[in-house]
């Protein structure tokens, strides 16, 4: 594909090439709440501290995605340590907790959060929503019910919230108004493949098994590993006689499973790999990388990071093949749409990084990343309004942490 010419595109491009390291290649958003009693704010922290505990919440994520639970919650723990002030920190430590049936430790820690008079108002309705979320998973219903009763009357509410509501309401038996929230939480946010997986499960108990198909299928196509939209669809598709599709989604079931099973083997060498980039050393970090990518060849997550890192390495061609390739695994996935427009944009194809870049906002409007590099391409194009509607969105995105990441953009200017 021949690049398309843009006046001041390689000069956005090499910007667009660096801050990615800074920013420890943020993949996740987090959660949050509000309460009466108070505590004071968390002490004051040194920029290092907050960098390098940031860097330390991104790798704890990426340690929960692959199943690495007790990795996350050790990594987690110290970047709360550095950065006690850090709702990021504390929240993506309580969602640690909760996958790691630490149910008290992750309540002690969000009611910390909600209590606290140096939270912001929005990681406290993140925190809340969070408690909700470990409630349900402690089997404590009444106290999901009452926290959810809550977070309902403190204004309108999220997505999130709605998805929440109607789980709520379907533990309890209440089918009705679990169907009513679930509908009005992927309205909400079409994008959201556990409100969609949360609704097709109501529309499967209520025996509406089209309508339920619909909702897992979408489901699935937004988040092609979760085990549990799959298998549900597995059950509806045979409920309706669709045997052949039955064993396609059982099939695809246990190849979830065994891709999971192989990830938490090589966990401890995607952690090497991801400690090697963060500290420089990339030519060790692409063999480590590359390596996990060989034992898994699926792993749509794994050929992104090979790419990410030969994006670092200036290896254009091989760094937009493997991506590519992620994508075609899992189309929807923003870190790889992410890292892949910012290839376009060193070949000076701005309008190709803007489409991708958009997709990846679609795709995961929680994350931050997007609207930075659109940020930067749209200075550089003299786009001033939609420079800063991108800069608001990411640094929106991105408060809950107390630190603007945002490095000066080209030109000179500091937005």
């Amino acid at each position: 594909m021949s690049p398309h010419p843009s006046r001041g595109g390689l000069k956005t491009a090499r910007f667009l090439l660096a801050p990615l390291a800074s920013l420890g290649l943020l993949l996740a958003p987090g959660c949050g709440g509000q309460s009466t009693s108070t505590r004071p704010p968390p002490p004051e922290t040194s920029p290092e501290q907050k960098q390098k505990s940031a860097l330390l919440v991104q790798r704890g994520l990426r340690f929960l995605a692959d199943d690495l639970g007790g990795e996350a919650v050790r990594t987690l723990e110290e970047a709360r340590r550095l950065d006690p002030a850090s709702a990021e920190a504390a929240l993506s430590l309580a969602r640690a907790y909760d996958r790691e049936n630490r149910f008290a430790a992750a309540t002690k820690l969000l009611q910390e959060v909600l209590s606290s008079e140096g939270f912001p108002q929005a990681s406290k309705t993140r925190a809340r929503e969070a408690l909700v979320e470990v409630r349900l998973d402690s089997g404590d219903l009444t106290g999901a019910r009452e926290t959810c009763r809550t977070l309902l009357s403190e204004g309108p509410p999220s997505a999130r919230a709605r998805r929440l509501a109607g789980q709520v309401a379907y533990r309890a038996g209440d089918l009705p108004a679990a169907l009513a929230e679930l509908k009005a939480a992927t309205l909400q946010s079409p994008q959201d493949p556990e409100a969609q997986t949360a609704l097709g499960l109501a529309q499967l108990q209520g025996g509406d098994l089209p309508a339920a198909a619909s909702s897992l299928e979408q489901a699935v196509r937004l988040d092609p590993a979760s085990q549990m939209a799959v298998s549900n669809l597995a059950k509806v598709y045979e409920r309706m006689g669709r045997s052949a599709e039955a064993q396609n989604a059982l099939a695809r079931y246990r190849e979830i499973y065994a891709l999971k099973s192989v990830r938490q083997k090589v966990g401890p060498l995607r952690a090497q790999a991801m400690e090697a980039y963060e500290a420089g050393r990339l030519e060790e970090a692409l063999a480590k990388f590359q390596e996990v990518a060989r034992l898994t060849p699926r792993d749509a997550q794994a050929l992104a990071q090979v790419g990410s890192v030969l994006l670092a390495l200036q290896r254009l061609d091989e760094a937009r093949d493997h991506l590519e390739r992620a994508l075609r695994i899992q189309p929807a996935y923003d870190f790889a749409l992410t890292e892949l427009a910012r290839v376009q944009a060193l070949r000076e194809d701005l309008p190709a990084a803007v489409e991708l870049l958009q997709r990846a906002i679609r795709a995961n409007p929680a994350a931050p990343e997007p609207h930075y590099f659109l940020a930067g391409i749209y200075l550089a194009q003299g786009r001033r309004e939609d420079f800063t509607k991108e800069r608001e969105a990411y640094l929106h995105l991105r408060g809950a942490a107390g630190v603007d990441r945002l490095q000066p953009l080209p030109g000179g200017n500091t937005p």
